[in-house]
């Protein structure tokens, strides 16, 4: 409707201004912090996007701000929520002084209603996913720092390695740790490595799967794997899983893997005298 954007854009600029009034007014901490030409700003450009979809009759400018925006300020810790009340202020403002301007044209007034209303919406839904993703994105960060912190391959001796596993071992888990293991191996010219099971709380058919997979790749760099801290449940578990393990070695200890890891390098650990 020609003569509601007319209003809006000739009234924008004044719009603005009691938006930031208010804005102030409501001490929303996000704005709280802007100084107030940004401010200002930030109110200019979310209005002239409006603007923009209402004269071409559409709902692109005003969401694809609001995405932007969200994909900028989740990083800075800024609430989705500051940002929508300010968004809900600004559109009040609009509404307030439409009922002015428009006071004897309703048919005016409703188009305006039924604009905001679908912009608004559209506006915050790509807020939302655009938080949404930034907070998958965040997630999946801290859980890849989780995983390496969580993989220490370490050397025991010249020539022997042990990776002490802690915690369930899945398919996400163990696509992190055998790149890493194997990658260990060529650097340390290992010729042992003692996979340690003992801090797994429970060994399934696929947690096996995933054990003896990393043993193998071991075996194929030349090197001997050996899992240690197989308790007898854990056999059990393995057995009647029909799980494979191709002549790796097991040891029910750390102290018994790491005896045998030397007696197969040749080398002893005598006490001091």
């Amino acid at each position: 409707m020609q003569r509601v954007v007319e209003a809006f854009w000739e009234r924008l600029e004044d719009n603005v201004t009691e938006s930031c009034t208010r804005v102030q007014a409501a001490d929303i901490p996000f704005y709280r912090g802007l100084p107030a030409d940004v401010r200002r700003g930030a109110f200019k450009r979310a209005f002239e996007a409006m603007g923009d979809d209402l004269a071409a009759g559409t709902t692109e400018a005003f969401p694809a701000l609001l995405r932007a925006l969200g994909a900028q300020r989740s990083d800075q810790g800024v609430t989705i929520m500051d940002i929508l009340r300010g968004m809900l202020l600004g559109f009040e403002i609009v509404t307030d002084d439409f009922a002015r301007v428009f006071a004897d044209d309703l048919e005016a007034r409703l188009y305006w209603e039924r604009v905001r209303a679908r912009v608004s919406y559209l506006g915050a839904a790509a807020l939302a996913d655009a938080y949404m993703t930034a907070r998958e994105r965040l997630v999946r960060a801290q859980a890849e720092e989780i995983l390496a912190l969580s993989a220490r391959v370490l050397p025991l001796y010249p020539g022997i390695l042990v990776l002490p596993l802690v915690g369930a071992l899945d398919a996400t888990r163990a696509g992190h740790l055998v790149p890493l293991l194997l990658r260990a191996v060529v650097e340390n010219q290992a010729r042992v490595v003692l996979i340690d099971v003992t801090g797994l709380p429970a060994v399934v058919a696929e947690t096996a799967e995933h054990l003896t997979g990393a043993a193998r790749g071991v075996v194929l760099l030349g090197a001997t794997a050996i899992l240690v801290g197989v308790q007898p449940h854990m056999a059990r578990t393995m057995v009647e899983a029909g799980v494979d393990l191709g002549g790796i070695t097991t040891r029910g200890d750390l102290a018994s893997g790491l005896r045998d890891a030397l007696d197969r390098l040749g080398m002893t650990i005598a006490p001091k005298r």
